[in-house]
C-alpha cells in the first residue's frame, strides 16, 4: 500500500509540473471506472463519456490548484456526480413526464460511497485487463466491457469460437492471479450478468 501511495504522489507531482504523459497516465487510469460511475447517474453511455472527459480535462486545467492526490481523486468523483445530476436536470426539462427515465428512477438513488467503492473495483479490473497478453486482452475486453458473446467476438477478430473460448478461459485464469479474491468474484458476477440470455 505504501509503494502504491508513493507511485500516486509521484504521478501527482509530475501532473502538477505540467507533464502531459502523467496526465495521459491519469486519464487511462480513471476513465473506464469513472464512466461506470457516471452510468449510475445517467442511462446514456455517450453522456457519461462526455462528462468524464470534461471532468478529466478540468483536472489538467486546474492541476496546480490541488493540494494532493487524494483531493484530486475526490474532485473527479464529486465533479462527475454533479455534472451527471446537472445533465439529468436538463433532460427532465426536455422529456415528457411519461417518458422521463430520471423521474421514474429518482426514488432509488444509489449511495455515493458505495458507488465509489464499486468504481475503484472496476478500475482495478480495467488495469488487470491491460496486463493480459494482446489477443487474450482483446477477447476479455470485448466480453467484459462491451458484453459481446463468443460468436460475436469470433466474427470481429476473425477467430474460431473455440479459440475465443480458450482465450477467455486463459484470461479468467490469469485474472484470478492478478486480482484480489473479492474483485475477481465481482468480475465473475459482472460477466455472468452481462451474458444472461
Amino acid at each position: 500500500m505504501a509503494q502504491r501511495l508513493i507511485r500516486e504522489e509521484e504521478l501527482f507531482a509530475r501532473l502538477q509540473s505540467g507533464d502531459e504523459q502523467a496526465f495521459d497516465q491519469l486519464f487511462r487510469k480513471f476513465y473506464p471506472g469513472l464512466c461506470f460511475f457516471a452510468r449510475r447517474f445517467t442511462p446514456f453511455q455517450g453522456t457519461a463519456e462526455e462528462i468524464v472527459q470534461d471532468t478529466l480535462f478540468k483536472v489538467w486545467q486546474r492541476r496546480e490548484n490541488f493540494d494532493n492526490y487524494s483531493s484530486l481523486k475526490a474532485f473527479l468523483y464529486i465533479s462527475t456526480k454533479n455534472a451527471c445530476r446537472d445533465s439529468a436536470d436538463k433532460e427532465q426539462r426536455k422529456l415528457n413526464r411519461e417518458h422521463n427515465w430520471f423521474l421514474e428512477n429518482d426514488q432509488v438513488e444509489p449511495d455515493a460511497e458505495e458507488n465509489i467503492i464499486y468504481t475503484e473495483v472496476l478500475i482495478e479490473i480495467s488495469q488487470a485487463l491491460d496486463k493480459l497478453p494482446e489477443q487474450c486482452r482483446k477477447v476479455m475486453k470485448m466480453s467484459y466491457e462491451q458484453g459481446m458473446n463468443g460468436k460475436e467476438i469470433a466474427e470481429v477478430l476473425q477467430l474460431s469460437v473455440s479459440t475465443v473460448n480458450n482465450q477467455k478461459a486463459r484470461g479468467v485464469s490469469l485474472l484470478r492471479k492478478l486480482l484480489t479474491t473479492n474483485t475477481f468474484t465481482i468480475l465473475m458476477v459482472l460477466l455472468a450478468h452481462q451474458h444472461r440470455p
